[in-house]
């Protein structure tokens, strides 16, 4: 059987790290108070960009070159080039196509820019994933997910304390193998459809001196998320006859320790098969699955043949679960 599955991973991130006491002094002389928050989340550090020319263009090149280096192709074999994110530098022209002329891919493929918030890259993955399993001539795909929050977010603690700056770089490929993307499961629930909003003035406003081009979020309660997620990946399982004791990695949204401990509660499964990266990366926001995934190669926990769960949820709010078989 063909399937569709993760050829290479590539990673880059500013070299910049910066702690907790940074926030928490800076908005402590603001009145607002950030410790407790950055404590339940688990965050302690996250690398950002700081006094340099990167942007979400730049971090994606640098992660595609990577993923490509990683598995020895050549940019002119890709087929596919999909970049994800909420804050991509350029809208015209697409930021998916900026990438492929810095790497120098070839002529005969197709290059566009999605977003499905901080779901993005996981979102474009399974998309590619279908797409490719259904065109007899793409063989090889490159999948890139940055987010620049921080540069959108100095009037919103939450986004601007939490958030941290990567690129992620998928390399997808048709093997014959028997592993690689299975099958996967959306949700949508939009009763805090306004809640996360950027621009928050809105697009054909952000000239305009007397609104706010930056981000605006509203907090709210995310337990029905985790039921959500929950009811999802035990769904997908359920199809294909398997039930978590058979799932060796779980590549979760790094937004939160305590979501993931829930989680893993609600399936019954040991937190050790899902790693939380966040105290190192920070919320890497449309990639966060994915750092989780390098991280637990780097670390050796998972091997080919495994099978993998990804979740994630982006504002507004809609989650998808992804089984995968690495």
């Amino acid at each position: 059987m063909t399937r569709v599955a993760i050829a290479s991973l590539g990673i880059w991130h500013p070299p910049t790290s910066v702690d907790n006491n940074w926030f928490i002094e800076h908005y402590a002389a603001q009145g607002v108070d950030m410790s407790g928050l950055l404590n339940a989340l688990g965050h302690k550090n996250r690398y950002l960009i700081r006094d340099s020319s990167d942007t979400t263009l730049t971090m994606s090149v640098a992660a595609s070159n990577d993923a490509i280096q990683r598995l020895g192709c050549q940019a002119k074999d890709l087929d596919f080039i999909v970049f994800a994110s909420q804050t991509p530098e350029y809208l015209i022209p697409s930021t998916a196509l900026k990438i492929h002329h810095a790497i120098g891919a070839g002529e005969r493929a197709l290059a566009f820019d999605m977003n499905a918030n901080c779901a993005g890259l996981l979102v474009a993955v399974e998309m590619v994933s279908r797409a490719m399993m259904a065109n007899p001539s793409c063989q090889l795909a490159l999948v890139v997910g940055s987010d620049y929050l921080g540069a959108h977010s100095s009037n919103a603690p939450v986004y601007h304390s939490c958030f941290a700056e990567s690129a992620v770089a998928v390399i997808l490929h048709k093997t014959e193998q028997g592993n690689g993307f299975i099958d996967s499961e959306f949700r949508i629930q939009t009763s805090v459809i306004d809640n996360s909003l950027f621009p928050a003035c809105g697009l054909s406003n952000i000239h305009r001196h007397d609104v706010s081009a930056q981000v605006k979020f509203t907090p709210f309660d995310d337990d029905i998320c985790i039921t959500a997620a929950s009811e999802s990946i035990q769904l997908l399982l359920s199809r294909h006859n398997l039930v978590p004791a058979d799932i060796k990695g779980f590549m979760f949204s790094q937004f939160s320790v305590a979501n993931i401990r829930r989680l893993c509660e609600e399936l019954g499964v040991d937190q050790d098969k899902a790693l939380f990266i966040g105290d190192e990366y920070g919320y890497t926001a449309t990639n966060s699955p994915f750092v989780a995934l390098y991280e637990t190669l780097e670390r050796k926990k998972i091997v080919r043949g495994d099978f993998l769960i990804f979740w994630t949820i982006g504002a507004g709010w809609q989650s998808i679960a992804v089984l995968m078989q690495y």
